[in-house]
């Protein structure tokens, strides 16, 4: 990426070849052609899966179909007189494909970053690891449950963690639907990091993908729809974490497409007419909730996926796969509320709202205070600045376009600056979530300066202001505590590096070779080492942290 391109995890683009990968060609930039593996793929953190479309179907291709199977499912389940006579044939099939995509699923979007048992498993040769996932004893897993759900929230876990652990463990209510909980098992024993567990982990993988990939065929759980989106939330996670980007995508587009259809964007929506437009019934096939803590999980589960969305389609730059403005896709649901939280008041949910979404982009009042409506917040605000400043082009764009651009620009602007004075500080509240959500917001501030920072002196203070901050709040919270933390944390922190590294250049370039480092300069060194150390805390247990870290240290030590 160019010093001054908008996003973080892509590279510059050699001249093109005759033939473009297809992923060069959906981000519509050159291709060089080269074998396996193309340039900018080589170079890009988020398209390490490089694939051309003249050797037979790709795994994107396949992937892509799968989602058009899952979306049709999803619509027999909602109308299934209409679809009663076509539904036999099209589930053959459908068990077909799963037969025989599923070892693609397991091979990942980068075999480089995989070990050698895994492709075998994946080539479908005979393993003992699945059978002896199979007859692991629950009772061994318990104490890695309890381990996992400490730490859920970091991974997308937004269930009532109470009621999902009587549930587990047979305390109280109906037990978790199959899929869910073989997710949760593998993300158990992923996490357990002990010798004695981790050889199962591709066992408990594929049998989790297979449980959650026939999770929607029955609906006798009463919250099968709600466990599916978790466990595609969980998935995807677990895909992106571990580097495997093309598949966590799929599962990300999964999640996006059952809260849609759903409904789960249109709670509590004060539009009369809204339930009967296309995305209606759906919405009506959902039973009531049981109580307050299911229908604020519901409304979790919403904000989690969009969230997600936000980030990850942000930080590879693809389409996202929710519109604010399309009119079906418009966001009533209430911000969230933390569930999970000693002081949780499920009574301060609104009655009844509307354009939960737009009011916030329109700097307009509302009640989403709690730490998950300021996550939510800080990722549309991230998402909002990064795609703004990424439509940039001041040499083909008209003076109508440009004047349009600015007057964006300066709402955002002071959008994002409005809510970092409504975010409690670090200090006060040294927490993970916190600590992600300062990180969101300021890292926005980042991206939306990121295309003028070379040229103007303004942007480019802007931008190490807000780097600076990030860096304080790495200072000023338990780091070493954490263990885990969000994924998205790894992008982050390399969008703050990249800042300081761009002024490390500027400094260098004005200053002799042979003349000492002055105080400012070796500020900025101490501030991305800073970040680098931070990074490498959480490297071991993160292939995908582990990976930018050994970016950001070459592009450091190139200097």
């Amino acid at each position: 990426m160019t010093e001054g391109g908008p996003f973080t995890i892509s590279f510059d683009v050699p001249a093109a070849k005759p033939r473009a990968c297809t992923n060069c060609k959906r981000r519509k930039i050159k291709c060089d052609g080269e074998r396996p593996k193309c340039g900018p793929c080589s170079r890009s953190m988020g398209f390490q899966d490089c694939e051309f479309a003249d050797d037979g179907p790709t795994r994107t291709q396949i992937l892509e179909h799968q989602i058009v199977m899952l979306e049709n499912r999803i619509q027999e389940l909602e109308k299934p007189k209409d679809s009663e006579e076509s539904l036999s044939p099209q589930r053959s099939y459908a068990a077909e494909r799963r037969a025989a995509s599923l070892p693609a699923l397991s091979r990942g979007g980068s075999p480089v970053h995989l070990p050698v048992a895994h492709a075998e498993l994946s080539s479908g040769t005979s393993t003992p690891l699945t059978i002896h996932s199979e007859g692991t004893p629950s009772m061994e897993l318990d104490p890695l449950v309890h381990n996992f759900l400490q730490h859920g929230s970091q991974f997308g876990f937004f269930l009532h963690v109470g009621n999902f652990q009587g549930s587990v463990f047979g305390k109280n209510r109906q037990r978790p639907g199959a899929g869910l909980l073989d997710v949760v098992h593998l993300w158990a024993v992923h996490l357990s990091g002990t010798e004695e567990y981790m050889p199962y982990e591709i066992g408990y993988l594929s049998r989790a993908l297979r449980a959650t990939a026939d999770a929607l065929s029955s609906l006798s759980h009463p919250n099968t729809v709600l466990h599916c989106v978790q466990a595609e939330v969980l998935l995807s996670q677990y895909f992106l974490r571990n580097t495997r980007f093309l598949e966590g995508k799929y599962h990300l587009s999964a999640a996006v497409s059952l809260v849609i259809s759903s409904g789960l964007h249109r709670i509590r929506t004060a539009d009369s007419y809204a339930m009967g437009g296309p995305l209606g019934p759906a919405f009506h096939s959902l039973a009531p909730p049981q109580d307050a803590i299911e229908e604020c999980e519901r409304i979790n589960a919403f904000w989690t996926v969009l969230t997600m969305n936000n980030c990850w389609t942000t930080a590879d730059g693809s389409p996202s796969n929710i519109s604010y403005t399309v009119p079906d896709a418009r966001i009533d649901t209430p911000w969230p509320m933390d569930i999970n939280s000693s002081d949780f008041q499920p009574q301060l949910l609104p009655q009844s709202g509307m354009g939960t979404v737009t009011n916030f982009l329109a700097n307009l009042p509302d009640n989403g205070i709690s730490g998950s409506a300021l996550h939510a917040k800080a990722a549309i605000l991230f998402e909002q600045a990064s795609r703004l400043a990424s439509h940039y082009r001041p040499n083909v764009m008209t003076n109508d376009q440009l004047s349009q651009f600015y007057v964006l620009f300066n709402s955002i602007d002071t959008l994002i600056e409005q809510f970092k004075s409504s975010i409690p500080t670090v200090q006060m509240h040294a927490t993970r979530e916190m600590l992600i959500i300062h990180s969101l917001t300021y890292v926005a501030t980042i991206q939306l300066h990121n295309p003028f920072i070379i040229e103007n002196d303004m942007s480019r203070l802007r931008g190490l202001d807000a780097a600076r901050v990030i860096v304080a709040c790495l200072v000023q919270v338990p780091i070493n505590e954490f263990r885990y933390i969000d994924p998205i944390m790894g992008t982050l922190l390399m969008a703050t590096s990249q800042v300081f590294l761009t002024e490390l250049r500027r400094l260098r370039r004005h200053r002799s070779f042979d003349s000492p480092i002055a105080q400012e300069e070796r500020a900025i060194m101490d501030a991305i080492e800073t970040v680098l150390a931070v990074m490498n805390i959480f490297a071991p247990e993160c292939r995908l942290m582990s990976s930018q870290l050994t970016t950001m240290q070459q592009l450091y030590h190139a200097i």
